[in-house]
C-alpha cells in the first residue's frame, strides 16, 4: 500500500494522462486474492505479481511488457501510415465484407462519386447503393468476376457524374483472405483514366485522319472521275438538238455519278467523323467490306489487286466498331504501301476456335528480320515516301489490346507480309442483328 494513494488509484490517474496512458503497470503486493487480482486489471494493470517473488523473474515480467509496449507502437505507426497511404491514394478504396456490406471507403472513392450522394456508405448493403449511382453497378460486377475467378479480375468501366460528364475507370477486385479457403473482405480499386482515354481518342481520331489523307489522291481521282462524266455530260445537252433518247441517257448517267460521288462523301464521313466510344456487338465481315472499300480508293490507279474473302459464316465481334475499323484500314493502307509497283493484298476472315482470325497479307516489300521487333513502336516507319507519322501499327496494336485480341506479323523478304489479327468471337444477337 502507498502512503497517500493505494496502487489501484495510481494506476487509474496513470491511464487518465496521454503521456502515460501507454506506460506498462505491474502489481507487485503480498495480496494473493483472485479479487484483489480482478480490482487490478480493471484498474489498467498489465500484470500482477504476489509476495514473495524471484527477481529473474520479475525481470523476465518487465522485459516482456516493455516488448509489448515496442510492438504496440510499430504496429500503431504503422496502421497510421497505412491509413495515410489509403486516405491520400489517387485512386478509390473500398472494402466488402463476404456479405457485400460496405465496411470502408476513403475519400477519393467520395470524389469518384462526383456528389451522387450525401449519404452515409458504410454499413450498407451494396444493392441497396445501386440507385444511387451506376458505379455500385460496377462494383457488383467486379465482385462477382473475382468470385468466379478465385483471384484478382480486372474491368474498365464508365459511369456519369452528377454534371453529367462521362468518367472512365478501371476497376481492380481482389479478394482478402485469412485462409486459402475462407475470404474475410472483397478489396476493390478505381482509378480514374478519363484522361488517358480522352489522349487515345485523340490520338485514335489524328491517326483515322492521317489514314484518310494517305488516301486523299486515291480518292480525289475517284471523284474526278464522275465530276468529269457529269460535266462532259451537261455539255452535249448545253448544245441543244440533243434526241429525247440521248437525253434520258445522259440524265441517267449525271444521276449515276452523282451517286457514286455521294457514296464516296458518306464512306469518307462516315469514317472520319469524331464519335464516343460505344462498345456494341457487330459483324466482323460487314465491318472489314466496308474499309475494304474505302481502301480501293487508294488503289484504283495502281497496278494493285484488292481481294476480301469474308467467312462463309457469320462472325460477331463485340466492342467499338469504329475501332475496329481503324484497325483494318490501317493494316491494308500498310499494305498497300509495302508494294512497288504491282501486287496483290487479301484481308480474309475465319472462325478460329472461339476467335475471330482476320489476316491482311500483302505481296510487298516484306520486313527485314531487324526490324520485326519494332515495327508496332509509335513512330517507327519504313514508309518514309508515304509521310506516314509511323502510328499507324502502333494504334492499331494497341486497339486490339483493347478488344482483348493479340496482333501478330509473319513476314519474308522480297515475298511479303502477313499480319494476324485474333479477337474474341461472340454469340450472333437475338434476331440475328448486330450493330451496323
Amino acid at each position: 500500500m502507498m502512503p497517500t494513494v493505494d496502487g489501484l488509484e495510481l494506476c487509474r490517474q496513470l491511464r487518465l494522462q496521454e503521456a502515460t496512458r501507454t506506460v506498462p503497470v505491474l502489481f507487485l503486493t503480498a495480496k494473493d486474492d483472485l479479487a484483489d487480482k480482478i480490482k487490478g486489471f480493471q484498474a489498467g494493470g498489465d500484470d500482477y505479481i504476489t509476495k514473495p517473488f524471484i527477481i529473474s523473474e520479475l525481470l523476465a515480467r518487465l522485459q516482456a511488457h516493455l516488448r509489448i509496449q515496442r510492438l504496440k507502437r510499430e504496429l500503431a505507426l504503422s496502421e497510421e501510415r497505412y491509413r495515410l497511404l489509403i486516405e491520400n491514394s489517387p485512386d478509390g478504396i473500398l472494402l466488402l465484407s463476404p456479405q457485400l456490406e460496405l465496411l470502408y471507403h476513403n475519400n477519393r472513392f467520395i470524389e469518384i462519386l462526383k456528389g451522387q450522394t450525401q449519404e452515409p456508405l458504410t454499413g450498407r448493403v451494396l444493392q441497396t447503393l445501386f440507385p444511387i449511382s451506376d458505379l455500385f453497378c460496377e462494383i457488383s460486377a467486379i465482385v462477382e468476376r473475382v468470385k468466379a475467378a478465385g483471384g484478382p479480375a480486372m474491368k474498365e468501366a464508365q459511369i456519369t457524374a452528377s454534371n453529367h460528364r462521362t468518367v472512365y475507370l478501371e476497376v481492380l477486385g481482389m479478394p482478402i483472405r485469412i485462409r486459402p479457403d475462407q475470404v474475410a473482405m472483397f478489396q476493390v480499386v478505381f482509378r480514374d483514366i478519363t484522361q488517358r482515354k480522352r489522349m487515345e481518342e485523340a490520338l485514335l481520331q489524328a491517326e483515322k485522319i492521317n489514314a484518310l489523307g494517305i488516301l486523299t489522291a486515291g480518292i480525289a481521282h475517284e471523284i474526278n472521275n464522275p465530276l468529269t462524266g457529269i460535266s462532259n455530260a451537261i455539255q452535249i445537252l448545253q448544245r441543244g438538238n440533243v434526241a429525247r433518247k440521248r437525253q434520258d441517257e445522259l440524265f441517267a448517267l449525271v444521276l449515276d455519278h452523282i451517286e457514286r460521288i455521294v457514296r464516296i462523301v458518306k464512306d469518307l464521313r462516315t469514317f472520319s467523323q469524331p464519335h464516343e466510344s460505344t462498345p456494341a456487338l457487330f459483324s466482323a465481315n460487314e465491318a472489314v467490306a466496308e474499309m475494304v472499300s474505302l481502301a480501293r480508293y487508294q488503289v484504283g490507279r495502281a497496278k494493285i489487286d484488292l481481294e476480301t474473302r469474308p467467312s462463309p459464316e457469320p462472325l460477331f465481334l463485340f466492342g467499338d466498331r469504329h475501332q475496329f475499323q481503324q484497325v483494318i484500314l490501317n493494316l491494308v493502307v500498310n499494305a498497300i504501301q509495302a508494294i512497288k509497283e504491282t501486287g496483290k493484298v487479301t484481308v480474309s476472315l475465319q472462325r478460329q476456335g472461339g476467335n475471330v482470325l482476320i489476316t491482311v497479307e500483302d505481296t510487298g516489300m516484306g520486313i527485314p528480320a531487324n526490324q520485326m521487333t519494332r515495327i508496332f513502336d509509335p513512330f517507327f516507319t519504313t514508309k518514309r515516301d508515304w509521310k506516314g507519322t509511323g502510328l499507324g501499327l502502333a494504334v492499331a496494336y494497341r486497339i486490339v489490346q483493347l478488344f482483348k485480341g493479340t496482333l501478330t506479323v509473319q513476314s519474308t523478304v522480297g515475298v511479303g507480309s502477313r499480319f494476324m489479327v485474333t479477337l474474341p468471337l461472340h454469340p450472333p444477337p437475338p434476331g440475328g442483328q448486330g450493330s451496323t
